[in-house]
């Protein structure tokens, strides 16, 4: 640990706290005064546009700087696909299970790259990803489409090399959610989940990534806020278990670099433990950044119960001063005066990236017939407006509705369904086909939403050609009737829209492969 850091300097660098806004208002200079806060995490209340968040994100370095002598790290959540908090200027990269699916391991490294490239232009330095969750749970409502696949093996291969990417751009990766969350059905945003499997199982599946990125040199891991009974005996989430965080990823998968809290104000921790307690535990756990999103009085509660717990030796100063040294050693290893220019944040050069990785995307669910039926001159199209579908930042509701793109770009009429149409719905709805000459639809997780499948099987025992296009989770596609034109395009974005038109104007094919097993 750097001698010049006062006791409240070398505090504060534990501490990663939210802003309210888009400016630095004085509460948050008053909270880096007086709590010495370290480093900062971003979310989409606080960005207006891409030059807003430059200028933000140089005030808040000059502050810190001026307050502990040691620049912040600024960290987003960027995963590409359905989560992320950029503005739109920026370009929209697709989700991991899409890069999945391209089967081509240097789509990730690219992403991780551009992602980089616009990151450092902007003054962020950090993001809080890649996802190295292997989503083995079809029910999983948070992790989903945000993993790269079922498959350990794929999450690894994938998830390293945009950390590679990410790490080639100056930008520091952070792999999540350690030791896993893709096995889970509760959010944990919302509620704590609980993964109830052996070591050995775990070893066989869920570690396989994370142990793949450190034997890679992964600067940073995420600890998630889940119950593991089958590494910590006590009640307690991983984020606050010393036998997860030190024996496990710190001793015998040997990890050497940052090991960061997810937000301590996710309901998983303040529903049972609180945030201020969690912090205190989290740390003797031997995480190095405590992430506190939102609330700058608990952040103040938190830096109070820190010095309170070094000072009566609950927490050890002698790995308090290790922490501390990773932390700075990562902010030196990241540090840069030559930011890429604003010119590269959003440039055409990026997005048409972009458009080729997703339009090798999109996977064939089921094709009835060697051929894509011809829609004809008044296609209907169907489908439900975005809605959230985990407290985890959801792109998809800034987005026009599916069927209305379509009927824009396609021709032919768009009608918008419920999330969950009732019989009483689909029966109105089916009396609305009138001269369609094709259904086009779209589904948004549909699988957990089932009156979207019943709606695609009414329509396909119309005598009409049906396509369906799963616009989240490729699952929806396992409850379709045999006869149904099938596609997976892993999210609700105009890119991955785009490509689903060129498919169905015959302009390309679908060549991607599903990175999941029925």
């Amino acid at each position: 640990m750097r001698k010049d850091l006062t006791f409240e300097q070398s505090i504060g660098q534990h501490l990663v706290a939210g802003l309210t806004g888009t400016t630095l208002d004085d509460g948050f200079r008053d909270l880096v005064h007086n709590c010495k806060v370290g480093n900062v995490i971003l979310h989409p209340r606080n960005i207006e546009n891409r030059g807003q968040l430059t200028s933000l994100c140089k005030e808040i370095r000059q502050l810190i700087i001026a307050e502990t002598g040691v620049p912040p790290i600024i960290a987003i959540d960027e995963e590409g696909g359905m989560v992320g908090a950029l503005p739109e200027e920026t370009t929209r990269l697709p989700g991991a299970m899409a890069i999945g699916a391209t089967g081509d391991q240097g789509n990730a490294f690219t992403c991780g790259y551009m992602i980089a490239e616009e990151l450092r232009a902007m003054g962020i330095q950090c993001d809080l990803a890649p996802v190295l969750d292997v989503n083995t749970n079809r029910l999983n409502r948070v992790i989903g489409v945000r993993s790269y696949s079922d498959d350990a093996k794929i999450v690894a291969e994938f998830g390293s090399a945009m950390a590679r990417g990410l790490d080639s751009g100056k930008v520091i990766p952070v792999a999540k959610h350690f030791p896993g969350h893709g096995g889970t059905e509760i959010d944990s945003h919302i509620g704590l989940p609980t993964v109830d499997k052996t070591k050995e199982e775990m070893e066989e599946c869920e570690l396989v990534p994370f142990a793949t990125a450190i034997k890679n040199g992964i600067p940073a891991i995420m600890t998630g806020h889940i119950l593991y009974p089958g590494l910590e005996e006590a009640p307690i989430p991983a984020s606050m278990s010393r036998n997860i965080v030190t024996e496990l990823l710190r001793n015998e998968l040997g990890h050497q670099g940052l090991a960061i809290t997810d937000c301590l104000e996710m309901g998983a921790i303040t529903g049972q433990f609180g945030t201020v307690h969690a912090a205190v535990e989290a740390i003797r756990a031997g995480n190095d950044l405590l992430l506190i999103s939102h609330t700058e009085q608990l952040v103040r509660e938190t830096f109070d119960a820190l010095a309170v717990s070094y000072g009566n030796s609950y927490l050890d100063w002698e790995e308090h001063e290790q922490s501390v040294a990773r932390i700075i050693d990562i902010k030196e290893r990241y540090a840069s005066d030559i930011e890429p220019s604003l010119e590269v944040v959003g440039s055409q050069a990026h997005r048409e990236v972009a458009k080729a990785i997703m339009a090798r995307a999109i996977c064939i669910g089921n094709l009835p017939h060697e051929q894509l039926p011809e829609l004809g001159t008044d296609p209907l199209h169907l489908g439900c407006e975005p809605f959230k579908t985990s407290e985890a930042m959801d792109r998809s509701l800034e987005c026009e509705a599916f069927p209305l793109w379509m009927a824009r770009h396609l021709g032919g009429k768009a009608l918008v369904t419920s999330a969950d149409p009732s019989k009483d719905e689909i029966i109105a709805l089916m009396e609305e086909i009138g001269n369609a000459t094709s259904i086009v639809m779209g589904t948004y997780n549909g699988h957990l939403n089932q009156g979207q499948l019943a709606l695609a099987n009414a329509m396909a025992g119309t005598g009409l050609p049906v396509v369906v296009v799963a616009l989240r989770n490729p699952y929806d596609l396992v409850y379709l009737a045999e006869n149904i034109h099938s596609f997976a395009a892993f999210e609700y974005s105009p890119l991955a829209f785009e490509a689903i038109r060129c498919i169905l104007k015959g302009e390309r094919s679908a060549t991607g492969v599903l990175p999941i097993h029925w």
